[in-house]
This record gives structure tokens, C-alpha cells and sequence, in this order.
């Protein structure tokens, strides 16, 4: 493995001595590298077992010497996320990828450029592949789109401003980001609410943790009584809550506020024991009982059972003279 590394950086201090003389015009791919290494956005060296900077080397050692199709190789992916959110790739430094032919589309399912532009919280760099026909629709192979990947982690001022972007290009406000924008960031959420999402079952689910959500969503025609496709109630995702993390009294009073004033109560086959258990013993008495207000007991409608002599068969041509009566 130093062997190949070495070799790599021998090309690199030479000139790339193999490869042939640059079309007028064509991307300087050379400086391109050079500014990379500048930058400290990849290095000659291996930080670790695996390393994207020696795989972006080897495979422009090969380019350059029209051993391999540069669009067969991720460029754009590994160099952004090369960069990393800390030492963000400059457009400068993509420029001359792209236009040597470098795809900026994702395919197969795998992370596209834009996506990975999104994770790393990258502007700039998302706007310039969004102007290169980058595809802000495209979905990986777990259905995540470029506004999920904006907010799969911390939501910080830079992937908030990646996420309007991409919002004001029409991205589609999907139940994950509008989950994430509901618990960590209520403005962003009602960005996406006025373009068009959905306050559906899991969003909803998830403004238990921001009052301010959870008045938005509601303000916009949410469903007090929905649930969310594992059958979740927003109740039901309060006491999961509670019982699970950290909370403070004035919060949970404002949320339980909320749902009162909305009569919210929820429909459980638990005893109200059980649910008593699930509250923390420090729980103030008078929030206590309103919190229980919500969690009501209601038996299961029960079918008499249909025995099969009691069913009647009916042969085709019956039913055909049924049908036409």
C-alpha cells in the first residue's frame, strides 16, 4: 500500500509525465489536485484504514492517463465529503471534475453529489451542482432525498440554508425533514408547511417535543387524532416521551395545554395503572392530572363469530342474476 501511494504522489510531482498534453481549453486537472492538497482537503498519506483521498488519487492517476472514464468514478461524492463539514470543499476545487466530465447525477442508489453537498451543510457547492443539472429529486436506496440529507444531523444555520435552497427549487418536503424541522426547528417547518408539505401522523408525533410546532401543525388542519403508520397517536408519542427523556415542567404544560384545549384524549387498552407508571415521580400533581385526562380506557367492539354453515354459497349464476336485479 505505500508502494501505490508513493507511486501516486510520484505522478503527481512529475507532471504526470504519461499522460498526454491538454486539450486548448480543457480543465487543468494537474492544478486541480495541487489545490486539493493546498486546501487539506486530500492528502498523499492515508489518515486511516480507509482513506478517500488515496482512492481519488489512484483513480486521477489513471485518468490522466485515459486508462479509466472519469464518470465511472464518484469524484464529486468523495471530494465533498473529503472536504467534510469542518474544511468545506470550495467550488474552485470541483470546477474542473465537473467539467472534465465527472457525473454530478446519483445512480444505482448510492449517495448522489447533491446529497452528499447537503450532508456536509456545502452552499455554495450545492448551487453549483444544482446548476450543472444535478437532480434535487433524486432518491438513494433507502428512499432519502437531498432535504434528508440536510437534516439528517445537527441543524445548524448552514444546513438550514441548504434545506431552503433546495426548498425554493421545489424540493419535496418529506415526512423525515419535516419530522426533523418539527422537533429541532419550527420556522424551518413552517417554510416547508407553505410549499406545500404535509402535516401527517409522524410529524405531528414528532412537535411533541417543540410546543411551537405542535400549535403550527395544528394551525395548518393537522389531525389531533391521527397516527403515524406504526399506529403512534400523538399522546402515545407524549408518554413515550416522558417516560424516555429528559423534561421540563413549563414545556410539557404548554404541550399539554395543546392537546386539551383540543380534546385529544386517547383511546388505550393499557390500564390506567400503567400509564400512571410511566410518569416520573416528580411530576407536579395538577400536570399529572391533566396529562391522565388524555389517557382514557375504551373496550374493544367484539364480533359475534360467524360459524361457515351459516354462510350461504351462492354459485356464478346466481350471482349473475343478483347482479342484475
Amino acid at each position: 500500500m505505500k508502494n501505490l501511494i508513493i507511486s501516486t504522489a510520484y505522478i503527481l510531482s512529475t507532471g504526470l509525465a504519461a499522460a498526454q498534453a491538454p486539450s486548448p481549453g480543457a480543465p487543468d486537472m494537474p492544478q486541480a489536485i495541487e489545490r486539493l492538497l493546498c486546501y487539506g482537503i486530500i492528502n498523499e498519506e492515508p489518515a486511516g484504514e480507509y482513506d478517500d483521498s488515496v482512492e481519488i488519487l489512484q483513480h486521477f492517476a489513471k485518468y490522466s492517463n485515459q486508462d479509466e472514464d472519469i464518470n465511472e468514478f464518484p469524484y464529486c461524492v468523495r471530494l465533498i465529503e473529503a472536504g467534510g463539514q469542518d474544511n468545506k470543499l470550495p467550488v474552485s476545487c470541483l470546477r474542473p471534475f465537473v467539467e472534465a466530465g465527472a457525473t454530478v447525477q446519483g445512480k444505482d442508489g448510492d449517495t448522489s453529489p447533491l446529497q452528499a453537498a447537503a450532508e456536509a451543510g456545502n452552499t455554495r457547492v450545492l448551487l453549483y451542482l444544482i446548476e450543472k443539472g444535478a437532480d434535487i429529486h433524486y432518491a438513494d436506496a433507502a428512499m432519502n432525498t437531498a432535504l434528508d440529507y440536510a437534516l439528517m444531523d445537527e441543524l445548524s444555520p448552514e444546513h438550514c440554508e441548504v434545506a431552503r435552497e433546495l426548498l425554493k427549487r421545489y424540493a419535496l418536503p418529506t415526512p423525515f425533514a419535516m419530522s426533523r424541522a418539527a422537533r429541532f426547528h419550527p420556522a424551518l417547518l413552517q417554510e416547508m408547511l407553505r410549499y406545500g408539505g404535509t402535516p401527517s401522523g409522524e410529524v405531528l408525533n414528532a412537535a411533541v417535543w417543540n410546543a411551537d410546532s405542535l400549535e403550527l401543525l395544528l394551525a395548518y388542519g393537522a389531525n389531533i387524532y391521527g397516527c403515524a403508520e406504526n399506529g403512534t397517536t400523538v399522546t402515545r408519542a407524549l408518554l413515550q416521551r416522558i417516560s424516555t427523556s429528559r423534561w421540563q415542567p413549563e414545556e410539557l404544560t404548554r404541550i399539554v395545554d395543546i392537546l386539551v384545549a383540543h380534546q385529544a384524549a386517547f383511546y388505550c387498552a393499557d390500564p390506567r395503572e400503567e400509564i400512571e407508571i410511566m410518569l416520573p415521580d416528580d411530576m407536579p400533581q395538577e400536570l399529572r392530572a391533566r396529562l391522565l385526562s388524555l389517557y382514557t380506557t375504551k373496550p374493544q367492539p367484539t364480533f359475534p363469530e360467524t360459524e361457515e354453515s351459516d354462510v350461504e354459497e351462492v354459485n356464478e349464476d346466481e350471482y349473475a342474476l343478483l347482479m342484475h336485479q
